[in-house]
Order: structure tokens, then C-alpha cells, then sequence
């Protein structure tokens, strides 16, 4: 029963196709050079998040079953640079792997854009996981979206690697925040918008909790003479669209800096339960 739960839900992910319409895509005043740490920066984690739990059909194998692996980025990414041949997975024996297909979705509405899904077979979880992912192809990010308080531009992301690979055992993480507003602000009350992203997908941990109760368990915080102040939000957007993007909508006036949530509260498609998580909000530096 729990391999049906895995594979629905990643069926769910691939099948989710936002309709949503295009929205003028610009500069946010605030770009410039960026060093090679800044960009290799830029990817900032792969999950080994399924083991041989995933449909071959996802990617034209029937008959297989595939690990799945969302990598993520703090820039967003261009889906028409995209190929499975543009990551390299190293597994601890020193195997280099090719996914046999990637995708950006469900995570690729404007604003988002920032987890690749790679599917193939990347190791074993006891005895041989993946310790390193690569870019090894003309992988380009993009500029942000007007609303969007991160800076990016285009980049050629070919030759960044991270190992920083997270084991399957462990829960999803916090990994990005922003502050949005404009049309890509989805949320129907408050005075500011922050949109989180874990580094899986991520669905209600306790038991008879919808994704619109989460937003009790975030934590905004605001800073007052030195002093973190907590805030929670009043509500959450961006919810029952099986990705890893939240938006949280807040009524205080004071600048969110940093976002938590406590642990047991979401778990991803293995069913792990996160861990306490905490992570900067993220704007342009002029």
C-alpha cells in the first residue's frame, strides 16, 4: 500500500500541468556580475528522495521501476535548455549515471522554476547511494520574474556540481525563500507575501491535516533592535498542486527575514517527516 501511496503521488506530479498565462519576464534592477562561487553557489542541493519506486512509463521504460532525485537551484531555470544529458549522478563506488529523463513540473509556475526532477537509476540506499550531482550540459538559468525579490540573470550553469546529496531516510528541508508580490502573489489577504521552497515535495505529516492547515506551523520572523520577533502567518496559497512551493501570507507590516517551521509536520513521497527547518529570506543586493 505504501509503494501505491509513492507511486500516486508521483504520478499526481507529473500530470499537473499549471495552466497558467504567460507573464512578462524582466530584469528586477538589481543584476550584475556574478563570481564562480556565486554561481556554482546556485545549486544548492540534490534529495535522493525514491529508490526504485517510481513507474519506468514516467519516462518511456515500462516494466522498470526508477529512483527519483529533485536537484535545486536558487535561479530559476530555462525548460528550453533542459535535457537529461545535462546531469552527470556519481554514486559512492564512482559510477557516473545519466538520467533517463528530467522535468521541471509541477514546480514550473512563473516564479518557481527552481527543482529538476531527474529520474534513472542512481544508486542503491544502504550500500552504494549518490553522493554527487553534476551540470555537464549548456544548462542556462534565466532572469526573475518582475515580483520576485531574488536576482538572477542569464547564465550558463554548465561545470557547477554539489554534493551535498541528501540520503532517502531523511525528511525534506527548507531551501529558498523570496518575497513576492505583483500577479505572482497568490495570496487573498495579508501585507506581504513569502514563498518558501523544501527540496522535495511535500504533503501534510499528521494524520487528518489538509495542506491549507500548514500555515500554523510556519514562522515568520522580523528583526526589532537585534532581537528576532516571531510571526506567524494567517494564511497559505500556492496549496494541493503536489509541489514543493508554498506562499505564506502575513498581516504584519514588519520585513519577514527568515522563515521556520518545527519538525513533524510535512513528509515527502518516502513518507519521512522533516526535521525543524529554518531558512533566509533571499533578495537583490544592489
Amino acid at each position: 500500500m505504501r509503494i501505491i501511496f509513492k507511486l500516486f503521488t508521483i504520478i499526481l506530479l507529473f500530470s499537473c500541468n499549471k495552466n497558467q498565462a504567460p507573464q512578462e519576464q524582466v530584469k528586477n534592477g538589481c543584476m550584475g556580475e556574478y563570481t564562480t562561487e556565486e554561481i556554482q553557489d546556485t545549486l544548492v542541493s540534490a534529495f535522493f528522495g525514491l529508490d526504485n519506486a517510481l513507474p519506468g512509463l514516467l519516462c518511456n521504460q515500462p516494466g522498470s521501476l526508477l529512483d527519483g532525485m529533485p536537484v535545486n537551484f536558487i535561479f530559476p531555470i530555462d525548460a528550453s535548455t533542459l535535457s537529461e544529458s545535462d546531469f552527470e549522478v556519481v554514486d559512492s563506488l564512482g559510477n557516473i549515471l545519466t538520467p533517463i529523463c528530467v522535468s521541471l513540473a509541477p514546480a514550473n509556475e512563473n516564479g518557481e522554476n527552481r527543482t529538476v526532477l531527474l529520474l534513472g537509476e542512481f544508486g542503491t540506499t544502504v550500500t552504494n547511494p549518490p553522493v554527487e550531482v553534476k551540470v555537464v550540459g549548456d544548462l542556462f538559468a534565466i532572469d526573475t520574474f518582475s515580483g520576485e525579490s531574488v536576482c538572477s540573470e542569464i547564465i550558463n550553469l554548465n561545470g557547477i556540481t554539489t554534493t551535498n546529496v541528501i540520503p532517502l531516510a531523511d525528511g525534506p528541508s527548507l531551501f529558498f525563500a523570496q518575497r513576492i508580490d505583483g500577479n505572482l502573489n497568490e495570496c487573498n489577504s495579508g501585507t506581504q507575501t513569502i514563498q518558501v521552497a523544501w527540496n522535495g515535495g511535500v504533503t501534510p505529516y499528521i494524520s487528518g491535516n489538509t495542506e491549507s492547515d500548514l500555515f500554523q506551523y510556519y514562522v515568520g520572523y522580523s528583526y526589532c533592535s537585534g532581537d528576532l520577533i516571531p510571526h506567524v502567518p494567517i494564511s497559505i496559497a500556492d496549496i494541493n498542486d503536489n509541489d514543493n512551493f508554498h506562499q505564506l501570507c502575513f498581516s504584519t507590516s514588519d520585513e519577514i527575514v527568515k522563515i521556520s517551521m518545527i519538525d513533524n509536520i510535512v513528509m515527502d513521497p518516502n513518507q519521512d517527516p522533516n526535521l525543524y527547518s529554518e531558512i533566509d529570506v533571499s533578495s537583490c543586493t544592489p
